[in-house]
């Protein structure tokens, strides 16, 4: 039986106070960091992606670059959407972070992220008055989850970042497999009509929506998402992921 977040939140609160916490990283205590799951060694493994970096996906470009308008991890990436941004690279301490979240009930792991999405330079600015739509689960694999991801990761964004808003417009109409074992073309074609509108939802044309998850691995789940909007007459639609691997 799967704890609520409102339950489990105080719950992580009160353990961390009788047990010291233990680092995602190397498994050592936690002391002296600004991170309550990170220690100080490892936060310094945190990879935040600054310019250079490519304007469709968000990965930072190492030296001189012929473009930013792609990079090879899009280029074969027809996008539906403007612009992407990632705040850090899917490595070392934050690779723990998110699949804690994901994978294991590790609500705790939000408060790090969080603190990791305050300190991107540049976010606050991309992110502005947008509606952050999260990318939605089928509802079978929320009920076995007990909770999406992507829409915990929208609610810290917006409590960060007020001027934003939550606006959970799309619905996972296909039960898809997962996407880990697929290379490029299958994921494309695994998530095909695999999103939707919800009902009873209207898109507003002057509206800026930036698609949230949580890693951009081949930008194929973000992209079908952007498509939906973009066909129910979307004009500015943008894309966040936390990671990017």
């Amino acid at each position: 039986m799967k704890l609520h977040l409102s339950i489990s939140r105080p719950l992580d609160s009160f353990l961390e106070t009788v047990f010291p916490s233990q680092c995602v990283g190397c498994g050592g205590v936690v002391d002296s960091s600004s991170f309550s799951s990170v220690c100080e060694d490892c936060s310094n493994r945190f990879q935040l992606i600054e310019e250079p970096k490519c304007l469709t996906c968000g990965f930072p470009f190492y030296g001189e670059a012929e473009s930013r308008t792609h990079c090879m991890h899009c280029e074969h990436l027809t996008p539906e959407f403007g612009q992407g941004w990632s705040i850090a690279l899917f490595r070392g301490p934050l690779r723990e972070l998110i699949y804690a979240l994901k994978y294991k009930d590790g609500f705790w792991a939000l408060r790090d992220i969080r603190v990791l999405a305050k300190s991107a330079t540049g976010l606050e600015e991309y992110i502005g008055e947008a509606s952050l739509v999260p990318v939605p689960l089928h509802p079978r694999k929320q009920r076995e989850r007990g909770y999406n991801q992507s829409q915990l990761l929208v609610k810290e964004l917006v409590s960060l970042f007020p001027r934003s808003r939550q606006s959970d417009l799309l619905e996972r109409s296909v039960d898809t497999v997962s996407q880990t074992q697929f290379d490029r073309k299958q994921r494309i074609r695994n998530l095909k009509n695999a999103f939707s509108l919800c009902r009873n939802r209207a898109i507003d044309p002057a509206q800026r929506y930036i698609i949230v998850d949580d890693v951009f691995t081949t930008g194929s789940t973000v992209n079908a998402c952007s498509a939906v909007l973009r066909r129910a007459g979307a004009r500015a639609v943008d894309v966040l992921t936390i990671g990017h691997g």
